[in-house]
């Protein structure tokens, strides 16, 4: 666990200097396991993020921005109801341990004072967070917890009491280490820690100046090795590049994108499987289709069944399976299954309906099959663009499906919408400016709307991917290249080399008749093979 009780005790002290006595302006529950509350303090608003997610629990001020909903569901109106307007008067951490205790200053309905306290305990899969009123009655908490769950019941109207605490020495008012594994013998200690301590002790460093390091400390260091690693201190024991932070910043860059890809998947997970459910439903559907296409493109077989029944009724009997003709179209003899409740005029009347039916399906097969296949390679792009997308971009896919009828559209009232959808903007070491779009939305947008006529679109060979528009009528070979690599890691070839990436001038791109977004009809266009690399953003600068 990263973010243990010394850590927290760290994040403690900074988060008294920057929120206490902020007054609580705003409160929003941006996923399933975290809370995002504005703090007002000092004429400066603070986003306070409190996260009890199993594995990435925390408590920090952030910088980075958050999915806000549309609308609050009952928790964050209960939440607003009882801490919007309140001041946050203290913040103490219980001991060394991974519990934060915050008291909340304000007034009830009837104006009022009143203390409010809010615990967050940050203990793996257990985490939560619990509001109390001044008799530590729990109004309401984030993970509500049954008796069938657990003996340590979590609902509102319970007595808040504190988890069983085990009695641990507190590291920083004590001078001795009497043993090898320092997480069973003092208070906030985590395994990386202990590590990192005893193996400062073997070189020679004296424990109470390593705890003076911790407790002065208000930076982050991460550690880049295969399992990213952080504490408040360098963990030099992992003899890995090391990377310093101030705190909160330290954190932000830690989990900024674990955040990201949770959230998707937590705000999505219907999504993704819905479009899985539609791909491969169409696939099924064109095996079958096409099944039907070998049997009409050979229904003149029914017809000479049909035929021969016909000049042999003195052979066939009610109660055959099979009867053995002359095939008088070709001087050899023909076996033909027959249906034994029928008679033989009746067979022969069978295979001629089913010869008329397989004329008629040919008629629609093509189109119908035509029809499946781009609502196979229409799922299979939203596939791609979904595992490349962020929240916002996820968001889009699924108003994109609403707009097309495959979603049923919510009836509520929706707040005013961005001017345009959101898309990524890149600016290379030589200033040109360069739009990836990440679902069709943002890609019709980039490529019909935005785009100059004299930019060059990008787009891999026959294979879904984003729209990448340089906004420069002759790019050099390395913008060339650069574009077609952001192209193709924007795609299904990302894990593919020599990807064929087709680029021409907007000019020359139209726009197909479909209602379906995203597609292009291309005129002349050139195409360059490249090897996609995550070193592509390198020497990219990404723009807000």
């Amino acid at each position: 666990m990263a973010f243990d009780g010394i850590v927290l005790s760290r994040v403690t002290e900074a988060l008294k200097k920057e929120i206490v006595t902020g007054r609580i302006s705003k409160i929003y529950q941006v996923s399933r396991y975290e809370l995002l509350m504005i703090i007002r303090v000092h004429q400066t608003n603070k986003k306070l993020l409190i996260s009890i997610h199993p594995v990435y629990a925390r408590i920090q001020v952030s910088e980075l921005d958050y999915p806000t909903p549309d609308f609050p569901n009952a928790m964050t109106m209960l939440l607003r109801k009882h801490l919007e307007g309140s001041f946050i008067e203290d913040i103490e951490q219980i001991g060394l341990n991974r519990i934060l205790k915050m008291t909340i200053r304000g007034r009830n309905e009837f104006k009022d004072d009143v203390r409010l306290f809010i615990y967050i305990e940050i203990m793996g899969k257990h985490s939560n967070f619990i509001l109390t009123n001044e008799e530590h009655k729990i109004l309401e908490c984030l993970k509500r917890v049954s008796p069938s769950e657990s003996r340590r019941i979590m609902q509102p109207g319970i007595i808040y009491q504190l988890p069983p605490l085990i009695e641990k020495k507190d590291p920083f008012t004590s001078d001795l280490v009497t043993s090898d594994y320092l997480v069973s013998e003092f208070e906030g200690f985590s395994k990386d820690l202990s590590n990192e301590v005893l193996t400062r002790l073997h070189h020679g460093e004296v424990f109470t100046d390593i705890m003076n390091q911790i407790k002065q400390s208000d930076h982050l260091y991460i550690s880049n090795g295969q399992r990213d690693r952080y504490h408040v201190i360098p963990l030099t024991h992992l003899e890995e590049p090391v990377q310093e932070y101030d705190l909160f910043t330290g954190l932000d860059q830690y989990y900024n994108l674990i955040d990201q890809k949770d959230r998707i998947k937590q705000q999505t997970s219907d999504l993704a499987r819905y479009i899985n459910q539609e791909y491969t439903k169409n696939v099924n559907k064109l095996n079958k289709l096409e099944k039907t296409l070998f049997d009409s493109q050979n229904s003149d077989e029914f017809r000479i069944k049909g035929d021969l029944l016909f000049a042999s009724l003195h052979l066939i009997t009610k109660g055959m399976k099979e009867v053995t003709v002359d095939n008088y179209y070709d001087g050899t003899k023909m076996t033909i299954e027959l249906d034994e409740r029928f008679d033989g005029k009746q067979n022969a009347k069978r295979y001629y309906a089913k010869y008329q039916k397989a004329k008629n399906a040919l008629k629609v097969l093509d189109e119908q099959i035509a029809l499946t296949k781009e609502e196979i390679d229409y799922f299979d792009t939203l596939k791609t663009m979904l595992e490349n997308a962020n929240y916002y971009d996820a968001l889009e896919i699924k108003e994109e499906l609403e707009n097309l009828g495959y979603l049923r559209k919510k009836k509520v009232k929706k707040l005013k919408k961005a001017s345009h959808p959101h898309y990524e903007v890149y600016r290379t070491k030589d200033d040109v400016i360069i739009y990836v779009g990440k679902n069709n939305l943002q890609n019709d947008y980039l490529t019909f709307k935005m785009a100059s006529r004299s930019d060059i679109w990008f787009h891999v060979k026959e294979m879904p991917g984003s729209h990448v528009i340089v906004h420069q009528s002759e790019p050099d070979e390395y913008t060339i290249r650069k574009a077609a690599m952001l192209a193709a890691w924007y795609s299904k070839g990302r894990h593919s080399s020599s990807v064929p990436v087709n680029y021409a001038p907007v000019r020359t791109l139209k726009k197909p008749h479909t209602n379906k977004p995203g597609m292009v009809l291309l005129g002349h266009y050139k195409t360059i093979y490249i090897d996609p690399e995550e070193s592509v953003f390198d020497d990219l600068n990404k723009e807000a």
